[in-house]
């Protein structure tokens, strides 16, 4: 049972699951309510999704296998690569987990008869693997990769499902490709504050490895602004929605509009406030403690973020 356990803190379950959940939520409550010829059946788009969960948890494996010297300083009760599972065991499943993940990908580019579609589980793959080996402790590239492959996951959810069908051609799908594209680059974003962030809470391993991120190439306090002015371009942005919302429920012309109503609005805002407050935990921040918050907080927001995907479509349906 310890074991299991182990193996599920190996490949963060918990993320695992988000992933996972902000895929389907992009398909059931995008794709499928507002397009009749998209690519992937609902089996098929499942493969989708297991390949994408399989090539992000052994993203997580390989990153333990080489991070076991800074985990010792950053966080020596949570190793698992060594005491609960052995370095052959998780290099094992690593393995595995990449197979079955491109293997899938190769099927369902085939599917989309797209076959140069499956690069980019191999990029994935090698991305995670760089990033893991060496990128990890550059100075802002590991951060811009991992930030980059967060966004991929929402954005291959189109790149399979509504491009291959010729999207210029198509006002619904343009409009619903622009929405999960907006998506992507929130999930960027805030991904990327996150990674700042995580490089704070763990400074103190970082420089007995003799990294060089962000947070050590420039200290705490310009890092730590550094993640306030792309927290406040992203409150700003945000703001701009807000814009176009207030402008579609001030118009004459009552035309219902996906995400344009008193409630998305509100549930904007609150979003807004929940940005409002990381700025300020930011900025006040000073222990590893403040930054581990910090960090669990870019993940709420996350994913309050996404769940306003079947939020904003059932209040557009009734």
């Amino acid at each position: 049972m310890n074991n299991i356990v182990s193996f599920f803190k190996l490949v963060r379950l918990k993320n695992l699951i988000i992933v996972a959940l902000t895929q389907l939520i992009i398909k059931f409550s995008l794709i499928n309510p507002f397009l009749d010829n998209f690519m992937l059946s609902n089996n098929q788009f499942y493969l989708l999704v297991l390949a994408t969960i399989f090539i992000t948890a052994s993203g997580y494996i390989i990153n333990d296998i080489y991070d076991v010297k800074t985990d010792i300083v950053n966080k020596e009760k949570d190793i698992i690569i060594g005491k609960s599972i052995t370095s052959r065991n998780a290099i094992t499943w690593y393995i595995l987990f990449n197979v079955f993940g491109l293997g899938l990908g190769l099927y369902i580019a085939y599917i989309v008869q797209k076959p140069l579609y499956s690069l980019i589980f191999l990029y994935c793959i090698f991305s995670l693997w760089t990033y893991s080996k060496r990128m990890k402790t550059s100075f802002l590239f590991g951060n811009l990769q991992v930030s980059l492959l967060t966004a991929l996951s929402l954005f291959n959810v189109a790149l399979f499902d509504i491009i291959p069908n010729e999207i210029t051609k198509n006002y619904a799908e343009m409009r619903v490709f622009k929405i999960i594209v907006f998506y992507a680059a929130f999930a960027f974003i805030i991904t990327f504050i996150r990674e700042i962030i995580k490089d704070l809470e763990d400074i103190k391993g970082d420089k007995k490895i003799q990294a060089k991120t962000l947070a050590i190439t420039y200290g705490t306090e310009k890092t730590k602004w550094v993640s306030i002015i792309f927290t406040i371009l992203t409150f700003l942005g945000i703001a701009y929605f807000q814009y176009f919302q207030y402008s579609k429920l001030s118009s004459e012309y009552d035309i219902p509009i996906w995400g344009a109503n008193r409630v998305a609005m509100t549930y904007t805002i609150f979003i807004q406030f929940l940005f409002l407050f990381l700025g300020f935990k930011i900025y006040t921040s000073k222990l590893k403690n403040d930054f581990y918050f910090i960090s669990q907080l870019c993940k709420i927001i996350m994913i309050v973020g996404i769940l306003s995907i079947p939020l904003f479509t059932y209040l557009y349906q009734n």
